[in-house]
């Protein structure tokens, strides 16, 4: 079924709009199963452990021949004992943070087309766009469940596996911040973010021109937020390596 339109539902003759908190828990479950897999399976605690074990060849390689080796061994100590504060951080943003985006993007998107409507004269129509959204958040479900599906299938490391536009770059290395913003740039989520302008053009909330321009602002500014957040807890790993 087409996420972007398969939101109607027809009893009696009649057209019934599915109802948006269902739909969404239903995502959002499958959020939590999906992200409990990978935790599960191993596969995040394993990405957490090799990110705190970098951070200690860099303590050990910039202790060499200048630190004595108690301070070296403390500040060790130190990096691995901070590895439970970094999996409960990764684990608020899995099990949390990833589900509650889900229906703050439909609430968001859907206020936005209605708002476009009143003001171009069109006829609101807020309890179907709220519809259409949550469906159409299968999308980054979809995304999600490819990127688990492939790291069962190929047991490689997440760091390897990836469904963005990073994938573009060649091998090399790149600025942290072009590196961060071009894995935001899910291919799962910009068809989700085109399937959600195309919905608000088809139920006449918006032109297309209006529909495409709200997406577009809406999903770069959420790419950039997560951007942002990407970069600080990077900087806020390395600080700590800086202060260890």
């Amino acid at each position: 079924m087409d996420l972007a339109l398969g939101t109607d539902a027809i009893v009696g003759g009649r057209t019934t709009e599915p109802r948006f908190v269902a739909v969404l828990c239903v995502w959002m479950s499958l959020i939590v199963a999906l992200n409990g897999a990978r935790w599960i399976a191993g596969f995040r605690p394993v990405l957490i452990a090799a990110a705190v074990e970098r951070g200690v060849e860099k303590i050990e390689a910039a202790g060499r021949g200048e630190t004595s080796d108690d301070l070296v061994r403390k500040a060790i100590r130190t990096q691995r004992d901070a590895r439970p504060f970094w999996s409960v951080l990764h684990a608020f943003g899995d099990f949390l943070i990833t589900p509650c985006m889900l229906a703050a993007r439909a609430v968001i998107v859907a206020i936005g087309f209605s708002a476009i409507a009143a003001m171009t004269g069109r006829r609101l129509q807020f309890e179907r766009a709220l519809s259409d959204s949550a469906w159409i958040q299968g999308y980054w479900v979809l995304g999600l469940a490819v990127r688990v599906g492939l790291l069962f299938w190929l047991r490689r490391g997440e760091d390897d596996l990836d469904t963005s536009l990073g994938l573009l770059l060649p091998p090399g290395t790149y600025p942290a911040a072009t590196w961060v913003l071009l894995r935001e740039c899910d291919v799962f989520a910009l068809a989700g973010w085109g399937s959600l302008a195309l919905s608000g053009w088809r139920r006449g909330d918006a032109n297309l021109v209006a529909a495409v321009f709200l997406c577009s602002t809406l999903g770069c500014f959420e790419i950039g937020v997560r951007t942002a957040v990407g970069l600080v807890l990077g900087s806020a790993m390395r600080l700590s390596l800086a202060a260890g």
